[in-house]
C-alpha cells in the first residue's frame, strides 16, 4: 500500500516551524510496514491545496493531511478534501453538540466560528480528539482514502496511535515490517564509505543502503522489508555483518539511544555531572536538560569562550594557556578538573577546539577538538577530528562528549 502524507500550513513553507508532524508520521508508518512514498508540505492556498490532494489521490491509495482543522478561516483542509472527492460539504448536528459541550467544560463562551470545526465530507468517519477540540476524520471514495488529523503534533499522534493506526490494520491488514540497522562511521566521508561498499550499493534491493551525513560522523542505515519484525530485523543485520567486516564501525551513535542510556545510567548511580564547554558553546548543557528528570544529576555547564573566563571560572592556569594555547589536550583536561571543583560533581566533561571554517591559532585543521573528562578514575583526553561545516563540528563535538561521559561510568563497573 503506498501512502502520502500532506503537512499543511504556511508556516511550514516561510520556516517559522519545523516539520516535525511529517517526521513522525514518516516514522509510525514505516515501523507498521506501510510504504510512505510521498510527502508534501503546502501552504494554507484553497487551490493550491486542492491541487495538492488531487496529485496525492491519483499515485497514492492512502492520503493522510495534517494541519487545518480548527475554527478559522485559515483552517481549509476538510473542504478542499470535499471538494477534490466531489462530496458534500455538511454540518454533522452530533459534533456541533459534541463541542459546545466541550467548550462549555473549559468555561468558554461557543461563539459560531468554533461550529466551523463540526463540518466534514458527507460520509466521513469521525475519530475523536482526546486532547484537543478538532475531531480528526476519514473520507473514502472510488477505492481511495483521505485521513485528515489535527495540526498539534500532541493531538495528531494520540490520534494517529489509538484511533487511525488501529482502523489501518483492521482495514488494509498486517502490512508486514520494515526495521532499521544503523552504523556509524567516524572520520571518513560519504565518498569513502562508497568506495568500500560501492558494489553492495549499486546491487540493493532488499535490505537498502542510505549513507546519511550526522554532526562528527556518517550513519549507514540498513533497512528491510519483511512479513514480521523479527525476521526483517535479522535480514538487516545480515547485511550489516557483511559492512562491518570493511568499514571501522564505531560504538559512538546518537541515533542508538545515546542520551537515553547515559539520562538512565546517570540516575541508577545516583551521580551528578557537570560540563566546561569553549566551542561547543552550550550544547552540552542543552542535550543533558532536553530529557525530563536532568535536574537530578545535571548541575551546570560554565561556557568559557575567552581565555580570561578559562582563567577565572576554572582555574585553567595562564602558563597553559600561554604554553599550550587554549585549543590543546592541556587544557581540555585543566577545564574538566575546573568544572568538577566549580560544581563539586562526580563527573566533569570539557571541549575546547576549532569549529572552523578557519585553521587554528598554529595553522591546525578546522574539526580538531579536545574533549576532557574527570572524575574519581582519574583525568583523560580524547582527541577528536570532525568532518564538515562548523555545526557538524560543534553539534558532534557535543554528542561524542556524552558518549565518553557515558564510557567512564561503565568504566566505573569494572
Amino acid at each position: 500500500m503506498i501512502v502520502e502524507i500532506i503537512t499543511t500550513g504556511t508556516e511550514l513553507l516561510l520556516g517559522e516551524i519545523s516539520n516535525r508532524n511529517a517526521r513522525w508520521l514518516a516514522s509510525c508508518l514505516n515501523r507498521y510496514g506501510f510504504t510512505v512514498a510521498y510527502i508534501t508540505t503546502v501552504g494554507d492556498n484553497p487551490a493550491r491545496l486542492r491541487e495538492a490532494f488531487r496529485i496525492a489521490l491519483n499515485r497514492a491509495d492512502l492520503v493522510i493531511t495534517s494541519g487545518g482543522l480548527g475554527s478559522t478561516l485559515g483552517d481549509i483542509t476538510k473542504k478542499a478534501g470535499a471538494d477534490v472527492l466531489k462530496l458534500p460539504y455538511v454540518r454533522f448536528p452530533e459534533e456541533s453538540m459534541r463541542l459546545r459541550k466541550y467548550y462549555e467544560l473549559l468555561n468558554r463562551r461557543f461563539i459560531l466560528p468554533l461550529d466551523r470545526q463540526s463540518w466534514f465530507a458527507s460520509g466521513a468517519i469521525l475519530f475523536p480528539n482526546e486532547v484537543g477540540s478538532a475531531s480528526g476524520c476519514i473520507v473514502e471514495k472510488n477505492g481511495k482514502f483521505l485521513v485528515h488529523l489535527p495540526g498539534p503534533p500532541y493531538e495528531m499522534q494520540v490520534m494517529m496511535e489509538k484511533h487511525v493506526l488501529p482502523w489501518m490494520i483492521q482495514k488494509f491488514g498486517d502490512q508486514g515490517s520494515i526495521q532499521s540497522v544503523i552504523l556509524s562511521i567516524e572520520h571518513m566521508s560519504e565518498a569513502e564509505i562508497e568506495v568500500k561498499i560501492g558494489d553492495l550499493l549499486k546491487s540493493q534491493s532488499n535490505p537498502t543502503i542510505a549513507l546519511l551525513a550526522r554532526p562528527g560522523y556518517i550513519a549507514v542505515r540498513i533497512t528491510a522489508r519483511e512479513i514480521n519484525e523479527s525476521e526483517a530485523l535479522q535480514k538487516a543485520q545480515n547485511l550489516a555483518e557483511i559492512i562491518k567486516g570493511r568499514l571501522p564501525i564505531s560504538e559512538f551513535s546518537p541515533e542508538t539511544g545515546m542520551i537515553s542510556k547515559l539520562h538512565r545510567a546517570l540516575l541508577e548511580r545516583k551521580m551528578t555531572v557537570s560540563a566546561a564547554e569553549s566551542c561547543t558553546g552550550g550544547l552540552i548543557g542543552k542535550l543533558l536538560t532536553d530529557l525530563p528528570g536532568s535536574s537530578a544529576y545535571f548541575k551546570g555547564s560554565a561556557v568559557t569562550y575567552w581565555n580570561e573566563a578559562k582563567e577565572q571560572v576554572l582555574s585553567v592556569k595562564s602558563d597553559t594557556l600561554d604554553r599550550y594555547t587554549a585549543v590543546s589536550a592541556e587544557t581540555a583536561l585543566e577545564m574538566a578538573e575546573g568544572s568538577r571543583a566549580l560544581y563539586h560533581s562526580d563527573i566533569a566533561v570539557s571541549t575546547t577546539g576549532y569549529a572552523g571554517p578557519g585553521p587554528g591559532e598554529r595553522g591546525e585543521s578546522p574539526g580538531l577538538v579536545y574533549i576532557g573528562i574527570s572524575g574519581q578514575q582519574g583525568s583523560y583526553v580524547h582527541e577528536e577530528h570532525f568532518l564538515g561545516s562548523r555545526q557538524s563540528v560543534r553539534y558532534g563535538a557535543a554528542d561524542k562528549a556524552l558518549y565518553y561521559i557515558l564510557k567512564y561510568l561503565q568504566m566505573l563497573e569494572k
